[in-house]
């Protein structure tokens, strides 16, 4: 994977770990809208799929591209927990929250989604803040597909998201193949 990212003509780079396709995903802290911590698990009983996605907090505004993908998630039938993650210093996610059907807005108080994941940028005019990213973890608890664009004008491929969907609904292993 690329560890550079381009925003408005500026490289930015991104921490050295990240998390791939068929490795298990790592449980991580976030704070909710309401300021409670909150463990967000790879896996869930219920054999629920769970989607991770981050944008960063740019002068650029990436609502309209937000609320197409919660759009697009409030219609799938399946058991979904959706998280939309901001960094810490992310001040508009109240007004955001209130318009979002399916997406829970939660905040990554200790850097442990940007770090774990390799979603946190470290250098340029976004440093510390969270790059454009969406993982589906399987029903296992796997990384099942992984969508980071190299450019934050691109936008997620939601075909291909819909796609994974189905593809991660259907196939179900029991264990990541790097767990």
């Amino acid at each position: 994977m690329e560890s550079k990212i381009i925003y408005k003509d500026e490289r930015l780079e991104l921490c050295e770990d990240y998390i791939d396709v068929g490795y298990m995903a790592e449980n991580i802290e976030v704070k909710d809208m309401s300021g409670e911590i909150q463990e967000i698990k790879r896996s869930h009983s219920d054999k629920s799929m769970t989607i991770l996605a981050s944008y960063p907090h740019a002068k650029e505004d990436f609502t309209s591209e937000i609320l197409k993908l919660d759009e697009l998630l409030s219609k799938i039938q399946v058991p979904l927990n959706s998280y939309m993650i901001f960094d810490k210093d992310y001040e508009k996610q109240v007004i955001l929250s209130n318009r979002l059907k399916k997406f829970k807005v939660v905040l990554d108080h200790e850097d442990e989604f940007g770090n774990m994941y390799g979603t946190k940028l470290v250098s340029g005019s976004l440093e510390d803040k969270l790059t454009k990213s969406l993982f589906l973890i399987s029903k296992d608890g796997a990384i099942f597909y992984l969508d980071m664009p190299d450019d934050l004008s691109n936008e997620f491929d939601i075909d291909r998201l819909r796609i994974e969907l189905n593809k991660a609904y259907t196939s179900y292993t029991g264990v990541g193949c790097h767990g």
